[in-house]
């Protein structure tokens, strides 16, 4: 597959933009020339980008029961969708969401500030939890860059762990996700791929969340 498709594909993960009518509900099958005008954030600032961050922490802290089940779902479906929207919806009162309603937005983005902070919460190192993980089985994954994330954030936790400790839209963050491209591109068996850093962040993001708490995910369906 070329970078280009790959491009196109790590786009396909990154849900829609949040509306009040999805008329494509279900798991996403959409031709590959439509992905990157229906599913790329439109705004990719700084500020926003930032803005996106400072809103998935509010919600995390504000509904962490909520979250952690939503983020442990399969994000393919209008359910997982549905339960962002929730989400969003229940935390109006946060700063930032006045920001988030001005911005055609990924939900992906948002799910990845999310995780991001469930991770950090309990204040145990980000690298030393993402590595005790690995050494159980992985957790699930929904498409072929959900996979590879999850290989990223199982082989180098250290280097993931910085990228999280990073400033949104800052040199370091670049820096962090420049360490991590190369073992994406290896887990992808694709030399040649470049993500974004934004949607590298919050797809190692989502994973991380996912391989941390794939057991206690597990039990609570059983």
């Amino acid at each position: 597959m070329s970078a280009l498709l790959l491009m196109l594909a790590v786009q396909q993960d990154q849900q829609p933009p949040l509306s009040n009518a999805d008329p494509n509900p279900g798991p996403r099958n959409d031709r590959i020339e439509d992905l990157d005008q229906r599913m790329a954030p439109a705004r990719s600032t700084p500020e926003a980008l930032q803005t996106i961050q400072r809103f998935g922490a509010c919600i995390a802290d504000a509904s962490t029961a909520k979250a952690k089940v939503t983020l442990a779902g399969d994000f393919r479906t209008p359910a997982y969708r549905r339960a962002i929207d929730q989400l969003v919806d229940a935390n109006r009162l946060c700063p930032q969401s006045r920001g988030w309603y001005r911005m055609r937005a990924s939900r992906l983005l948002l799910a990845g500030a999310i995780a991001e902070r469930l991770i950090e919460r309990d204040g145990r190192p980000v690298n030393a939890e993402l590595a005790k993980a690995a050494a159980k089985p992985a957790a699930s994954t929904y498409s072929p860059t959900d996979s590879a994330a999850m290989c990223v954030v199982r082989s180098v936790p250290d280097d993931v762990a910085k990228l999280f400790a990073s400033d949104v839209a800052s040199d370091g963050e670049k820096a962090a996700a420049g360490a991590v491209q190369p073992v994406m591109a290896r887990c992808l068996n694709n030399p040649q791929v470049q993500i974004s850093t934004d949607g590298l962040r919050a797809m190692l993001a989502t994973a991380a969340f996912r391989s941390i708490n794939a057991t206690a995910a597990v039990a609570s369906r059983n």
